[in-house]
């Protein structure tokens, strides 16, 4: 009560002295000065509108322009300076569009057939455009993938880097290098592509994917002491993984109804061509596939140096070769054997 009087004895202070009076009837002249802005804007002809618009939309560009470079700066993380980003250009597109319908209020009932018309045309002639737009409401929407996901659009991989209204940019991996190194390429695709065709994300739900290597060794090989060694390798290898796989497939299982595959490594023996082929499965870490593969085959190159010969790798076959036109004479040509081949095509195909 005490606080409720002493503000009302402010109030009346100030309204014996004329400060108040004076501080309202400022106020009114600048929202009367405002309305008779708005007013002379409206009652402008069609050019003149025109003009204002080309100055109004080009000032407002230049305006949200500088904030676009200056205002995400004074954020520290890389996140929060994408998102003040995005939200500044957006900011100046809706700008934008609330100041031509200000300015165009009083004409936008009578030329509503002929935007219809107009429109109608655009939309043909811009369909990809139009396409576009609706895959970026799309990718918003139905949540497709977000910044910093490593996804695969058609043909394309690598990580996302921004989601534009038109366009995704990546940041593509694989094609000439490791399929999980940057390239050094910048990939950018319409969003229409989501609309039209497939996309895979490696980054939503279960963070990790299933790879395996394909292991040679002779036929007179130790076939339970390759076995046991192979497996002792993954398990070292991929122990770090295993506990957040269980955890991150738990949380897809939460999200998707799915069967509860074993997240363990597993290695599976056939005899091909006279060798046996070893092919050892398990979960990596999306990113990390090659750096995987190194450290298995460094363990298992120290393994078999230390097996005192009871495990051996396959090796090539030396078969006869007689030169083209000079069947008297024999070269001897060092082949690879169709086992060999076999395993190399299989780990450049990963």
């Amino acid at each position: 009560m005490c606080a409720g009087g002493s503000e009302i004895a402010i109030v009346r202070r100030h309204w014996r002295s004329g400060s108040l009076t004076r501080a309202l009837a400022a106020n009114w002249k600048r929202w009367c000065g405002m309305n008779d802005l708005y007013r002379q804007a409206v009652s402008l002809s069609f050019f003149a509108k025109g003009a204002a618009a080309t100055v109004g939309v080009l000032i407002i560009h230049a305006a949200f322009r500088v904030l676009e470079k200056t205002l995400p700066q004074r954020f520290g993380q890389a996140d929060a300076r994408y998102k003040v980003r995005k939200l500044i250009v957006f900011s100046g597109y809706f700008s934008i569009l609330l100041f031509l319908a200000i300015l165009f209020e009083d004409r936008l009932g009578r030329l509503s057939f002929a935007i219809g018309v107009v429109g109608a045309g655009v939309a043909v002639a811009l369909q990809d455009v139009v396409a576009s737009i609706a895959g970026a409401f799309s990718i918003g929407f139905s949540k497709l993938y977000a910044v910093g996901d490593r996804v695969q659009i058609g043909d394309t991989r690598g990580d996302v880097i921004d989601i534009g209204l038109l366009r995704t940019t990546l940041m593509e991996t694989g094609n000439w290098v490791s399929r999980d190194l940057y390239n050094g390429r910048i990939a950018r695709i319409p969003n229409s592509t989501v609309l039209r065709g497939s996309v895979f994300n490696y980054s939503q739900g279960f963070r990790f994917v299933w790879d395996e290597i394909n292991v040679l060794f002779k036929i007179t090989s130790d076939c339970q002491l390759a076995k046991a060694m192979l497996l002792r390798a993954a398990n070292e290898a991929i122990g770090e993984y295993l506990v957040e796989a269980h955890r991150s497939w738990k949380v897809m299982s939460d999200n998707y109804q799915s069967a509860n595959p074993p997240l363990e490594p597993t290695v599976a023996l056939v005899v091909n061509a006279g060798s046996l082929e070893f092919t050892v499965s398990y979960v990596v870490n999306y990113t990390k596939r090659t750096a995987m593969k190194d450290q298995l085959f460094t363990k298992i190159v120290e393994e078999v140096a230390n097996s005192d010969g009871r495990l051996e790798w396959a090796s090539s076959a030396v078969i006869p070769m007689s030169p083209p036109g000079d069947a008297g004479h024999e070269s001897k040509a060092l082949l690879p054997s169709s086992s060999t081949l076999g395993a190399g095509h299989a780990a450049d195909s990963r």
